[in-house]
């Protein structure tokens, strides 16, 4: 049933998932309504005693309190609304449904929100069938309520990113601070520095707090002489393969038997695991070298 109710008898939902709400954006929102009139109703839930708790539609019913405080809606602002009879649990879930599409809902937003409906007895699988997603994303945005309080505020601000924040989910939070600190001044450059670093404390702490570098035997001359071809021997093979290309294009195609390609590939592919492994390795000890 769709009617016009005043702004006084219209509450907001406590648990709405959206806690910001950009200032510049409801103003010129408020501006918009009030020269073109709403464009849709919002969805209200009748209460008991008498009030309308907003479903679905919040910020258009924030623009229309900045309209009232101007004197723009007359001596008695009211707003539209479809009034829809329904559970507490059923409100809650078109809430989040609304605000899963929205381009700028923020991730922790989206954890709280999973969260509480998990709290009122809602499975993930079941949650992630209501609200159409991957049970994935349900556990992956709760997981982000494990953050650092400020590592979260950076995540919701965009100045951290999300995929990084969930290396660190798992961690103590004073690790979580020292990785995202290294983060932001350079000394660990990318995700996979991050990576090394998260899997160095998950090492630290199946050790029981210690890493194992003063344990570790000094290198003999013969390791130090194999490094150093290896090193070598390293640089000759990327310039070998950038050689190889072509604008983006691998050259090597045109003089290899393509019967052979496949055998190639096999080949490059076991060197790329046994690099990736060594890379791993090798930024995890750079990564404990400056973990307090």
């Amino acid at each position: 049933m769709k009617k016009r109710i005043p702004l006084s008898q219209v509450i907001p939902n406590p648990d709405q998932p959206r806690k910001h709400f950009d200032p510049k954006a409801l103003r010129e929102l408020a501006d918009s309504i009030r020269e073109h009139g709403l464009a849709q109703p919002i969805t209200v839930r009748p209460l008991p005693n008498g009030t309308h708790m907003i479903v679905m539609g919040e910020r258009r019913w924030r623009a229309h309190l900045l309209l009232e405080e101007e004197g723009a809606l007359g001596k008695r602002p009211a707003i539209e609304c479809h009034v829809k009879k329904m559970t507490r649990n059923e409100m809650h879930l078109q809430a989040i449904i609304e605000n899963l599409q929205r381009a700028d809902i923020r991730p922790l937003e989206e954890g709280r929100a999973f969260q509480a409906m998990l709290d009122r007895g809602w499975s993930v699988e079941q949650l992630a069938k209501d609200l159409g997603i991957q049970p994935h994303r349900v556990k992956a945005r709760t997981a982000l309520l494990n953050l650092d309080e400020t590592i979260g505020a950076l995540v919701d601000a965009n100045q951290f990113p999300v995929g990084h924040a969930n290396d660190l989910v798992d961690l103590p939070k004073h690790d979580q601070v020292q990785i995202v600190k290294l983060f932001t001044t350079g000394r660990l450059k990318d995700w996979s520095g991050i990576k090394a670093a998260a899997h160095a404390v998950r090492d630290r702490i199946e050790q029981g707090g210690m890493f194992d570098d003063e344990d570790r035997p000094e290198p003999s001359k013969d390791d130090i002489a194999a490094i150093s071809r290896m090193e070598k021997t390293v640089e000759r093979i990327i310039a070998a393969i950038a050689g190889g290309f072509k604008d983006g294009e691998c050259i090597a195609l045109k003089s290899v038997d393509p019967t052979k390609a496949d055998k190639w590939a096999d080949t490059l592919a076991a060197a790329s695991r046994s690099i990736r492994s060594m890379e791993a390795q090798l930024r995890q000890a750079h990564a404990r070298s400056m973990l307090v």
